[in-house]
């Protein structure tokens, strides 16, 4: 990807020994930073101070990408393509993301990621008009983030790129989804099949159930944020809860995070931005890498 772009911002939440920062380092074909953060500030800092530097530097626009996704460098031009061209056709692009599946050949199976195409917005056979893309393989327009304002670091995690697309939506910008630029994404540690219903749920450590319960609640406050959005949410969240206590590894745990989330949600739902501590629950053996999606 370096090959592709003019500077790299590798953002470690987490510390590089010696050996890994010469390595990445000795990448080359782009001026290469890295930015060491001593504690693990979550996602929306993290691109926050990425998209600030890049800014000071003069980019353009940047793309966003998380360790838990594979991107072709034949992607980045396709993205950057689109986005010049829905400018010159007069749009007030805020974001255009790729079209993200499940892991493939990997073991356990990765559901896709669910796009939500924009009600009232016609696209074309390579590109739709998108309630949010997925903050991992975005192009993300630095005009427009001056505008928009930063993502929430306080979400941690979790719907903060959801959040971001609506607050662009809301004013005046728009985002995009490029259905050729396909990238695979890993969404939580595998999946739930209902083959009844038709269905695939993500399966998702407790920590991040958390998050995501508690910022989807945060969101009901929130004015820009679509009424048909927090209609189909809440008892989206309900039957995810049902799933888990039915299906789901360690279902204590879940439910524990799940009924959290959702009480932290609704008690700061109008409270101003915190800083993102988080509960700890038992089931945390394995690290999560960060990843952010619509839905688990």
């Amino acid at each position: 990807m370096a090959e592709t772009t003019e500077c790299v911002f590798i953002f470690a939440n987490s510390p590089l020994s010696t050996v890994q920062r010469d390595e990445l380092l000795a990448i080359g074909g782009a001026r290469i930073e890295i930015i060491q953060s001593r504690d693990n500030v979550g996602l929306g800092s993290a691109y926050n101070e990425i998209l600030r530097r890049a800014g000071r530097y003069g980019g353009d626009a940047v793309l966003l990408v998380d360790q838990d996704s594979t991107l072709r460098p034949q992607v980045v031009r396709l993205l950057a393509d689109l986005m010049v061209e829905l400018a010159a056709a007069g749009q007030r692009v805020a974001a255009v993301g790729v079209q993200p599946i499940g892991a493939r050949h990997t073991k356990p199976a990765f559901k896709d990621v669910r796009i939500f195409p924009r009600p009232g917005r016609e696209g074309t056979t390579r590109f739709r008009a998108a309630d949010f893309v997925i903050s991992s393989g975005s192009l993300v327009s630095i005009a427009a983030y001056h505008v928009v304002g930063p993502f929430r670091d306080d979400f941690f995690i979790d719907a903060a790129d959801i959040e971001w697309c609506f607050r662009a939506w809301h004013r005046g910008f728009s985002c995009w989804v490029a259905r050729d630029a396909r990238m695979e994404h890993r969404l939580g540690r595998g999946s739930i099949s209902l083959p009844l219903l038709g269905l695939k749920l993500s399966v998702q450590p407790p920590n991040r159930l958390y998050t995501y319960v508690r910022n989807q609640f945060r969101m009901l406050a929130m004015r820009h944020v679509p009424l048909r959005w927090k209609a189909k949410m809440v008892p989206y969240i309900g039957f995810q809860a049902i799933v888990y206590a039915l299906t789901g590894r360690r279902r204590c745990y879940a439910l524990t995070a799940i009924g959290r989330g959702a009480w932290d949600g609704l008690r700061t739902m109008s409270a101003s931005a915190q800083p993102p501590g988080l509960p700890q629950f038992g089931d945390q053996a394995a690290p999560e890498p960060p990843g952010n999606t619509a839905e688990p």
